[in-house]
């Protein structure tokens, strides 16, 4: 009697995200281990000659070493989960530290920003650094992805006992905000896509949300960080 093969049975494919971070984390550290040994052979190497053209090439060498080295470290603290350090933090300053931050790391697209400000009276409770490179994400993503071209539109204003920073961008294509926070969806050369996880943890951190809302007549995607105002005296 002919038996019938038996057909595999499917594999799960969805890996928990513990798991991935795990994975993510161990791979880093080895490889940086070993990059480190590579500098530290490429120094020697620098050392054993006096050629000047060699010395330089060395040097080169160490210096992509470095680099991705550095690469590797953003990648586990883009999926390590973040602690914020609380401080008192006026409003005004956040905003006027982000168009410093803005205009300082985006020389070229900086300027097609506008900034819409009526938060100057409210005190926020929050890790300064963290929140400020949260909302910075939210413009990286506005000038890297499938922009319309035009201005990016930035408004922060406190809406009861809640400060509310928003960035409107027009998309080209329409934008499905449930996938757009999810992790590994844009993956290009030096870009990972768990930015924008990492600033919703930041911000959930400190008992705030980001979340996004896209008007397909418009084709407008709004991003929204919201933060609880501090009674607190700074």
């Amino acid at each position: 009697m002919k038996t019938e093969p038996k057909t595999p049975a499917a594999v799960n494919s969805t890996v928990p995200w513990d798991n991935f971070v795990k994975f993510v984390r161990q791979l880093s550290h080895d490889l940086r281990n070993q990059l480190n040994a590579a500098e530290l052979q490429s120094a020697l190497i620098g050392e054993l000659t006096n050629d000047p053209e060699l010395k330089s090439e060395v040097r080169r060498l160490r210096e992509l070493v470095s680099q991705l080295g550095q690469t590797l470290q953003a990648l586990s603290t883009s999926v390590a989960e973040p602690h914020p350090t609380p401080l008192l933090y006026a409003a005004k300053d956040f905003v006027g530290d982000m168009q410093k931050k803005i205009a300082r790391e985006f020389p070229d697209k900086g300027e097609a920003v506008k900034w819409d400000v009526s938060a100057q009276d409210a005190i926020l409770k929050i890790d300064p650094e963290l929140t400020e490179w949260a909302a910075t994400e939210l413009f990286r993503n506005a000038f890297r992805h499938n922009r319309a071209g035009g201005e990016v539109a930035a408004k922060a204003v406190v809406e009861g006992e809640r400060f509310s920073f928003s960035v409107h961008e027009l998309k080209r294509e329409e934008i499905d905000p449930a996938q757009w926070i999810e992790p590994l969806q844009n993956v290009s050369h030096g870009h990972y896509g768990l930015g924008l996880r990492r600033a919703r943890n930041i911000i959930a951190a400190q008992e705030g949300d980001l979340t996004a809302k896209f008007d397909p007549t418009s084709r407008t995607l709004t991003s929204i960080i919201t933060l609880p105002c501090s009674t607190e005296s700074p």
